[in-house]
């Protein structure tokens, strides 16, 4: 049973969403039989203790016996039915105006003139509160006019087919929906180039639309802007275009759209700037600050994500804006994890102090912070390391090494980051056994870091060999 489609899905349900499933079951409507509510009831009791659920068990919680005749799996087929239907109900629920759309075609279908009335107002109301920036709204739209006209029909009251009220609303909802996956295939296009080639005839097509959506529609006109400043990195006032742009179109889109828009330029960004844009430092700055100003760039419970706050951190002290990175630290400490508040503000208090070249500050913080997400731990051992460097501090350097090897070994998740740590504290050991004058084995340290694929500071490295 714990391996069942039936216990899978069971199991993903919130405590919210099992108290009305409960409920559903217990209406006559959806369900009039004992057994699948038994079955229902001794899964969540397996849910609440962490037991794994049992044929046997299930079947006795059932009937009152063991599992004999074959009938548990009927009985789980005939739950997971009803759990289907919730979960649709809930689905249809969450859905803006599909209730309301469905109300008008049954009395529609029906003839029922005051009714059919009635129902049009009330989608018309849906309509009218769901913002221009959300694309379901066009195709909202044009199901809502071919609602009106197949009545119109009913009524003999169409004289004329409605072509313009039918195709405007679905060319904005298609040109909308055309260009989104022509910005999902760009995106992905460094690594897919399938994907790039694929959505090269997309924007042609949008571009011979009636209306020119592209041009008219504020969220056609935004995936039109991103696509082309996702396939044009080159062209560096694009991102800026699409900033202001997207800052005007922020009250009227839906979150889940606003976010992805901006996660997609965040992204483009930090793509740009590991290919050695220096400019985008700025501009990813800029979005990321639109983010936090809109609050796009916390999660569903109003926490700010640590490996943003860091993100965000970095980019200050990229562009070693010191002032604007300290009144960060503070004012977003309060909107981390509860859980882990005050530990990811310590270590990037302390990534800050490192930066400043305040080490005495940084090893204080250091001390205090515990490590569970392997690249924080990762991250703090690399600033140890260069600390206890500029202080001479050779014998907790050798220590800090061996425990820094040691710790990798045990950790082969990491990947690629474990083998550039290693040669990270690899290269640093040689690095403190060379002789202060001997050139050649400087130089053939140095070659063998530039040669080494994966090494972690390899500048750093360079830098500290070529001062020896």
């Amino acid at each position: 049973m714990s391996d069942s489609t039936l216990y899978e899905i069971l199991s993903s349900l919130s405590a919210w969403e099992i108290q009305n499933l409960r409920k559903w079951l217990r209406s006559p409507a959806v369900n009039h039989r004992e057994e699948p509510m038994r079955l229902f009831e001794y899964c969540c009791e397996c849910l609440r203790s962490g037991n794994l659920p049992d044929s046997d068990k299930a079947a006795q919680a059932i009937w009152g016996r063991a599992n004999t005749d074959g009938k548990l799996r009927y009985e789980m087929s005939a739950l997971l039915g009803i759990i289907r239907d919730f979960l649709i109900e809930q689905e249809l629920l969450a859905d803006s105006g599909r209730r309301e759309l469905y109300w008008l075609r049954a009395v529609r279908k029906r003839g029922l003139s005051k009714n059919v009335q009635r129902a049009f107002r009330e989608a018309e109301k849906v309509l009218d509160q769901t913002g221009a920036g959300d694309l379901n709204r066009y195709f909202f739209e044009f199901e809502l006019e071919l609602e009106k006209y197949e009545w119109d029909i009913k009524s003999q009251r169409a004289q004329v087919f409605p072509a313009e009220a039918l195709t405007a609303p679905l060319n904005n909802w298609y040109a909308g929906q055309l260009m989104q996956l022509a910005c999902m295939a760009e995106a992905q296009g460094a690594v897919r180039r399938q994907m790039q080639i694929a959505s090269d005839w997309m924007p042609k097509v949008i571009e011979t639309l009636p209306g020119a959506p592209h041009e008219t529609n504020p969220m056609v006109k935004l995936y039109h802007l991103g696509y082309r400043m996702l396939g044009n990195p080159e062209e560096t006032d694009l991102p800026e275009q699409f900033r202001h742009l997207l800052r005007e179109a922020l009250p009227g889109l839906p979150r889940a759209a606003a976010k992805g828009l901006l996660l997609l330029a965040i992204n483009h960004n930090i793509r740009r700037i590991n290919k050695g844009q220096k400019e985008a430092v700025r501009s990813v700055l800029g979005f990321y600050l639109l983010g936090l100003e809109q609050k796009l760039l916390h999660d569903e419970s109003g926490y700010l994500p640590k490996f943003t706050y860091n993100n965000v951190l970095m980019t200050f002290l990229a562009l070693q804006h010191w002032d604007d990175a300290a009144a960060f630290l503070e004012e977003y400490h309060a909107q981390l994890p509860a859980g882990e508040r005050d530990n990811i503000y310590r270590y990037n208090l302390a990534v800050f102090r490192f930066r400043r070249g305040d080490y005495n500050g940084t090893l204080e913080l250091l001390r205090d912070v515990s490590f569970p997400d392997a690249m924080y731990n990762l991250e703090s051992r690399k600033m140890l390391l260069k600390i206890y460097y500029e202080q001479d501090a050779f014998d907790a350097l050798d220590s800090l090494l061996d425990s820094l090897m040691t710790w990798l070994r045990r950790h082969g998740e990491l990947g690629y980051h474990r083998e550039m740590y290693r040669n990270l504290a690899r290269y640093t050991a040689r690095l403190l056994r060379l002789a202060p004058n001997d050139a050649e084995a400087r130089r053939k340290l140095a070659k063998k870091v530039k040669e080494t694929p994966l090494v972690a500071e390899r500048e750093w490295l360079l830098d500290k060999i070529g001062r020896v």
